[in-house]
């Protein structure tokens, strides 16, 4: 159930900001779902490389993974992961909303610094 409300979150904050600068609200909702699941399969990735790295091969064998401890960890890094990724995409679509207002053939080439 709670998986269920995240992806709704993740569904509501992209896509709101998507129709916020003229985008694609299933483009930008893939891109969140994505960079939770991929955040998650990251840290357990590294997770689990460090654990091999300190503990040995027979580690990974061993049922301490199953705890909810490491759930909650992996989804707080994946919750993390989306966040940063909108803040991204955010800072992204706002430069570029700044940069359509300059007009003319004066503005061809310039940054937002110019």
């Amino acid at each position: 159930m709670i998986g269920i409300l995240l992806i709704y979150w993740i569904w509501k904050g992209f896509t709101n900001l998507a129709l916020e600068y003229d985008k694609s609200k299933w483009g930008y909702f893939g891109i969140g779902i994505l960079s939770y699941y991929g955040g998650t399969l990251i840290s357990g990735f590294i997770i689990g490389l460090l654990s091999v790295f300190f503990n040995g091969l027979d580690s990974v064998n061993d049922e301490s993974f199953t705890n909810v401890g490491w759930n909650i960890l992996f989804v707080l890094c994946g919750g993390l992961t989306c966040y940063g990724v909108y803040r991204l995409l955010e800072r992204k679509c706002e430069k570029e909303k700044v940069l359509s207002k300059k007009e003319g053939i004066e503005s061809i080439g310039l940054t937002e610094e110019n």
